[in-house]
């Protein structure tokens, strides 16, 4: 169980360094447009279609990471009169829920890249770029986010006995 933990945790790692590239990309884009425009006196036309692309994918490729460090938001209003094993329980409990939710949008996120995919949907812009490519970004977020919640209930099962 400990190691299929660890691939998890690799994986949310790997979601980490590709959320780290979208915002080199995300940089990189501003730096030419500002060339361009401040020196060429010319434009990409595609900048603020592509670093919103980017954004999205940073955020989403980065939440597995952001769980696995803790670092995402906590309430604890109840949880800090618990004992070690209420907390454990709440957390198994509140997990199972997260897995579910993130489930849910994990099936409709990946039903609605396949729809986008198969109507050969375009963005409205210059570059007309299809959209499924950008959208890729929210079911490989969730997927990655599904299974470190997976792997957050099996750490607090574990720690448990």
């Amino acid at each position: 169980m400990r190691a299929i933990i660890k691939f998890i945790e690799g994986l949310s790692t790997g979601g980490a360094f590709l959320s780290a590239l979208g915002m080199m990309f995300i940089v990189v884009l501003v730096v030419v447009e500002i060339f361009l425009r401040a020196v060429l006196k010319t434009s990409t036309l595609v900048s603020c279609e592509y670093g919103g692309y980017a954004l999205v994918f940073l955020i989403l490729t980065g939440l597995a990471y952001t769980m696995k460090e803790e670092g995402l938001i906590r309430i604890n209003l109840l949880t800090i009169h618990f004992s070690e094993k209420g907390k454990r329980i709440a957390d198994i409990i509140s997990g199972i829920i997260g897995a579910a939710i993130t489930t849910f949008a994990l099936y409709y996120t990946t039903l609605m890249v396949y729809e986008t995919w198969e109507l050969e949907m375009t963005a409205d812009t210059i570059a007309e770029t299809p959209l499924w490519i950008p959208q890729l970004a929210i079911p490989i977020g969730m997927a990655l986010l599904l299974l470190q919640i997976i792997a957050f209930i099996a750490r607090r099962a574990i720690d448990d006995k």
